[in-house]
C-alpha cells in the first residue's frame, strides 16, 4: 500500500512539473486528457470484465468515449462525489474554451479566470492568505482530481459489476 501511494505521489509531482513547462492552452488540453484517461480507467474498473463491451462503451467514438459522457456516467453511477463532479464539469468547460479559441488562449481571459475561481477542490486545500493565479488553480485542481480518480478506481474495483444469473420465470423443480 505504501508503494502504491509513493507511485501516485510521484505521478502527481510529474504531472505538476510537466504543466510548468507548457503554454496555457497545452495545460488545459493536457490536463483534461489526463483526467479523461483516469475517468476511463475508473469506469473500466466498475463495469463487468468483458474487453469487447468495455471497448464498445469506452472507445473514443462510443457512448462513454467523450470526457463529458465519462464525467456524467461516473457521477450517475455514484463513483465520484458531487464536488468532484462539479470541478470536472468546470474543467471540461475550461478545456472547451481553449479548444474553441483558435489563438493560444490564456488563463488570464476573464471567462476562463471566472471558471477557474469556481473550482471547489483547490479552494478546500489552498491557504486563505494565498492568491493563486487561475492557471495555478486549474493545475492544482487537475492534479488533485487525477489523484482522487486513481483512488476512486481502486474503490470501483471493489464494487465491480458482475453479470446477473439468468432470470427464471417458472421453477419446475
Amino acid at each position: 500500500m505504501a508503494e502504491e501511494k509513493n507511485v501516485k505521489t510521484k505521478e502527481w509531482k510529474r504531472l505538476v512539473d510537466e504543466f510548468q513547462k507548457k503554454s496555457d492552452r497545452a495545460v488545459a488540453i493536457l490536463g483534461t486528457t489526463y483526467l479523461n484517461t483516469h475517468l476511463s480507467r475508473l469506469l473500466e474498473c466498475f463495469i463487468i470484465d468483458d474487453e469487447k463491451i468495455s471497448k464498445m462503451l469506452l472507445g473514443e467514438e462510443n457512448p462513454l468515449g467523450s470526457f463529458e459522457a465519462r464525467i456524467k456516467a461516473a457521477y450517475g453511477f455514484g463513483l465520484i462525489s458531487r464536488t468532484e463532479y462539479h470541478d470536472l464539469v468546470l474543467i471540461w468547460h475550461i478545456r472547451n474554451r481553449f479548444i474553441r479559441d483558435m489563438g493560444e488562449g490564456s488563463f488570464m481571459e476573464m471567462d476562463i479566470q471566472n471558471l477557474c475561481k469556481r473550482l471547489k477542490i483547490p479552494d478546500e486545500v489552498i491557504l486563505q492568505e494565498e492568491e493563486p493565479s487561475p492557471r495555478r488553480l486549474f493545475v492544482f485542481g487537475t492534479a488533485i482530481l487525477a489523484q482522487q480518480l486513481m483512488y476512486r478506481a481502486n474503490q470501483a474495483n471493489d464494487e465491480k459489476r458482475t453479470l446477473r444469473d439468468n432470470f427464471i420465470l417458472v421453477n419446475i423443480d
